[in-house]
Formats: structure tokens, sequence, C-alpha cells
């Protein structure tokens, strides 16, 4: 976890950039504390408007997408393990990392956006969760060690470009008896061509899981692998 002094330097780098505010989350009995994008809506349009977001640099890590809930849910279900160790890939800001870190998980979250990752550094350091690091990851050039029992993901199946990084991901970074959770929002082929792909060396099961909302009932759809064994 980082220290004061660092938080204050972090905090103060982002507020020079963005408005911040601290949100209150709860998922089941964990309560805590997010650092997040004040009037997220409003920060897009300006800067689309002003031509400054491109589908390159959209701050997709800004917010809570709706498959978050759902594997936030599930790991908050979970009963902790002190030797089991998490790794979180795709986390933004860090939503589904920090709940699980607040049940009492040991994990690790990662992200290859700076900006996320400082966001999640302080939500750690905020919510004193010692039990929780946040480490960079670049999918096509892995530079993080060690091996975990379970690798959870929420929406990082929309870049089919990506499919053949992922992969190499779960064998490098998962135990062979370990276990991945995905949850993944229901839109276009992305995760139909991901999990065919997956096939020949995992076992995959999936469900649909119902999240309402204002606008109704979400369908969101939850997966599960682990390794085929030779």
């Amino acid at each position: 976890m980082i220290s004061a002094a660092v938080s204050k330097t972090l905090w103060e780098e982002l507020s020079q950039r963005y408005q911040l505010e601290w949100a209150d989350i709860q998922v089941g009995s964990v309560k805590l504390k997010i650092l997040q994008l004040q009037n997220l809506e409003g920060y897009l349009v300006s800067n689309i408007e002003a031509n400054a977001l491109s589908m390159g640099n959209f701050p997709y890590w800004a917010m809570v997408w709706d498959a978050a809930l759902v594997l936030a849910d599930f790991l908050v279900r979970q009963e902790p393990q002190p030797a089991r160790e998490i790794l979180e890939i795709g986390a933004g800001l860090g939503f589904v990392g920090l709940c699980a870190g607040r049940r009492g998980h040991r994990i690790t979250l990662t992200d290859n956006m700076p900006d996320a990752l400082n966001f999640a550094r302080l939500s750690v350091y905020h919510n004193n969760l010692t039990n929780v690091a946040v480490e960079f990851l670049d999918w096509t050039k892995p530079t993080l060690t060690g091996r975990y029992d379970w690798i959870v993901g929420s929406d990082i199946l929309y870049e089919e470009k990506t499919f053949a990084s992922l992969g190499n991901i779960f064998a490098t970074y998962l135990k062979p008896q370990g276990k991945i959770y995905i949850t993944q929002g229901i839109r276009g082929l992305g995760p139909k061509i991901f999990f065919e792909m997956m096939r020949s060396n995992y076992s995959v099961r999936y469900q649909e899981k119902k999240l309402g909302s204002k606008e109704g009932d979400k369908k969101i759809l939850f997966f599960e692998m682990q390794a085929k064994q030779p």
C-alpha cells in the first residue's frame, strides 16, 4: 500500500486534471468508499465536444460497468481463504477488487492505464486495505510475477484483437488447479468467439445473471473456466 506522502502527491496530481469525489458503495455486507470522477457524464460531454476524446483514449476505466456489480457480488459471497491469491485484470477504478479486499480476500488489481491505477491506489489507501495490491499489467508485454489461484475480470471481452494476449495471460498466471471467473455484458459476438478459442485448453461453464436496474432487468453472462488436465 502507498504511503501518506505518495497518497498526497497522487491526489494533487489527479486533482489538476479531474474533479474528484469519494462515493459510498455497498455490495452485500461490504461497505467502503471509492474514488471516482465527479460528474462523469459532464466530463465526457465536454471532452467529446472539444474533440479531446477518441476510441483510443476514451476513459472506459472511469466507469463501473454492470458486469462489475455481478462479479463483485460473487466475490463478496465467497468465504476468504488466507492462502488464496486472486488476480483481477482490467480493474479500472478497482470496484471489484476493492469490494473483494474489504471482504477479506487477498487480491492484486491490475490495469494498463496509469490514471486508473492511481485512482485504485488512492482508494486502497483511503480504505486501509493492506491485503490489496495494485500493479501495472500490459496483456501484450506482461511483467508481473507469480501465479494465482483465481483470475477474475469484468467486461474485458470487447476487443477481439486482445483475445490472444488474454489467453496468454491466463496460461502465464493461473495455477494448474486455478479458476477463472469472467462477467460480461451481452453485446456483440466477442464472448462467443473468445470462449470458443478457450475450449481446447479449458473447461468452460456459463450462466446468465439478472441485474435489476431502472431500465429493467439486464442480463450479464457469468463464466467459470478451469484448465483441462492432461
